[in-house]
């Protein structure tokens, strides 16, 4: 793979600035892997989550943007590209247009990784029957239940933007590997630009405690930035620079439903507090 000097796509839209955000970081990111598939064994990463807003338009204009962070994929590699080895990565690339198209495809053969979370995100895409999503999502419907004159767009993201992938000895779920993530801190730290970009006015962490370390890392962040907003329930307000309202509570994994709705009531009404 060559070492480009990634060369930015014209900025017309968000989304024209996030492919600019991942083309300048990519090359360095994927450097680092391709040592990772070179080498016999090891749990592989996964593909990168690269955001990507399907209506753009509607995001800029809504009078509240959410931004709700799950904690990493597992096994996020698309079907459409498993014509690629190493995990449906491209190493491959030579070109300034190789790296856009691998970020966002070329609407023909090449499926980009952007297209991947497209997809995913999709109204009617099998992905809305995941647990994550369906509790996310009412999250957001009760979000807009209580505010039902301001119109709310949200964006999923994941605070450990590559996770394992099936690669090597198989083991895909939790926490990324502490080697995929010193080399994604180091290469594509991308998560503060992304936030810079798409300015939430809400961020909020269905996280749980285990990715806390991650959060303070990615923000630069200590633990007095945590602070409780319910004694009695695990919910924290987070103090992150440049964001007007951030909240850590529990990741709906295993959770039930009561204990899920007594955590999003209370976030729904702190956030009503304080925009």
């Amino acid at each position: 793979m060559k070492q480009i000097t990634f060369q930015p796509k014209e900025e017309i839209d968000l989304n024209d600035r996030l492919v600019n955000l991942y083309g300048s970081k990519l090359i360095g990111l994927y450097t680092k892997f391709e040592h990772l598939f070179a080498r016999d064994g090891g749990i592989k990463p996964a593909l990168p989550l690269l955001l990507w807003l399907h209506d753009d338009k509607t995001y800029e204009r809504a009078d509240i943007k959410v931004m709700i962070f799950g904690r990493e994929t597992n096994n996020w590699n698309d079907g459409n590209r498993i014509n690629l080895p190493n995990g449906t990565y491209n190493f491959g690339l030579e070109t300034n247009e190789d790296i856009i198209n691998e970020i966002m495809g070329n609407g023909d053969d090449i499926c980009g990784i952007c297209d991947t979370y497209d997809n995913y995100c999709k109204p009617d895409s099998e992905a809305h029957k995941t647990q994550f999503s369906k509790r996310m999502l009412d999250l957001v419907d009760r979000l807009r239940t209580s505010i039902p004159d301001k119109t709310i767009e949200c964006v999923w993201n994941n605070i450990h933007k590559v996770g394992n992938g099936a690669a090597g000895n198989g083991r895909c779920c939790g926490q990324p590997t502490p080697e995929i993530q010193e080399i994604v801190r180091r290469q594509f730290n991308v998560v503060p630009d992304e936030l810079e970009i798409l300015k939430p006015d809400i961020v909020i962490f269905l996280t749980g405690r285990l990715a806390d370390g991650a959060i303070m890392r990615t923000f630069g962040i200590g633990p007095e930035a945590f602070a409780q907003v319910n004694p009695d329930l695990f919910l924290h307000r987070v103090n992150i620079p440049g964001v007007k309202y951030a909240v850590r509570s529990l990741h709906p994994s295993r959770k039930s439903r009561v204990e899920l709705s007594g955590h999003f009531d209370a976030i729904v009404a702190d956030i009503i507090k304080h925009i």
